[in-house]
């Protein structure tokens, strides 16, 4: 999967809309979670283009808002829809593997932040006993608004709180999710806000978390992509490519091996030295005793 997590800052301005389509298609995205996209359309409305889905929610005049960009091929379906417009919960699947994706635009105070964290954690609960929550790999991805040390900060409000830290931690390990910083990474730069009144006040504000890291090849990766200018933060751009197990079965075997203690048995080692035992069980069984 191909996935992109940005806070474009709207979509209202002329010519937006037509980058970041051709943005999209130039890294043959199949997700994208955007936050504060500021349409003014009803809550939940989904919208079919050529090529993708679109389904977003939000508050009529308000600057927040989530939208998640599907391609058309991948099923998916509403799991839940904020009604603050701060979190959209969707489940799609994507070549025969299922996912829960948790799309998060958190407010700038750290009290709302409080709210939000756990009006997020009542929804994962309320969704957690669908049948599809089952067995499905967990994304979460936004722009979090908060950083964890002060080197990060850009304001005082981003700096997270002991009563934040403790809310969070519980959203993060009931999701089983870890911070994808600190498992894939191809690029040189690790922040995506930049601030233009503070000119070089930046923070790592936007991330993405994932259930199944142990999964990942060594060639997925995650990197910030500071070519394009349309907002203040830029896109992070993940790419989880998982383990093909086949690829670790020898392929000159021409019977699927037996692993014993995490070691290959060729079949044909195995059935001689079975036969090499049961010929010495018979010649024991021949032989006179003395």
């Amino acid at each position: 999967m191909k996935l992109a997590t940005w806070n474009i800052q709207g979509l209202g301005q002329y010519g937006k809309w037509t980058r970041l389509w051709r943005w999209i298609i130039r890294h043959e995205l199949d997700l994208v979670a955007i936050q504060e996209h500021k349409k003014n359309d009803h809550a939940g409305m989904r919208i079919d283009t050529r090529d993708f889905h679109l389904c977003y929610n939000g508050i009529k005049n308000k600057y927040y808002g989530c939208l998640f960009i599907v391609r058309k091929d991948i099923p998916f379906q509403v799991l839940f829809d904020d009604s603050q417009g701060r979190f959209l919960i969707l489940h799609l699947t994507l070549q025969a593997i299922s996912y829960i994706c948790i799309n998060v635009y958190a407010p700038n105070s750290p009290m709302e932040r409080v709210r939000t964290w756990e009006n997020l954690l009542r929804a994962i609960h309320s969704c957690v006993r669908l049948q599809v929550w089952a067995d499905a790999r967990i994304l979460l991805c936004g722009d979090f608004n908060m950083v964890d040390a002060d080197m990060d900060c850009t304001t005082p409000a981003s700096l997270i709180s002991s009563q934040e830290n403790s809310i969070w931690r519980e959203v993060l390990g009931f999701l089983n999710c870890k911070d994808l910083w600190g498992y894939i990474g191809g690029h040189t730069i690790h922040y995506t806000f930049h601030s233009r009144s503070h000119r070089k006040a930046m923070s790592r504000l936007d991330r993405c978390y994932y259930s199944h890291t142990s999964l990942l090849n060594v060639v997925s990766t995650m990197w910030v992509d500071a070519t394009v200018f349309l907002s203040d933060h830029n896109p992070l751009l993940v790419s989880l490519c998982r383990v093909e197990w086949n690829s670790c079965i020898p392929d000159k075997f021409h019977r699927i091996p037996l692993r014993v203690n995490l070691a290959w048995l060729q079949t044909s080692m195995f059935e001689a030295s079975v036969e090499k035992l049961i010929l010495r069980v018979l010649s024991l069984k021949a032989s006179p005793c003395i």
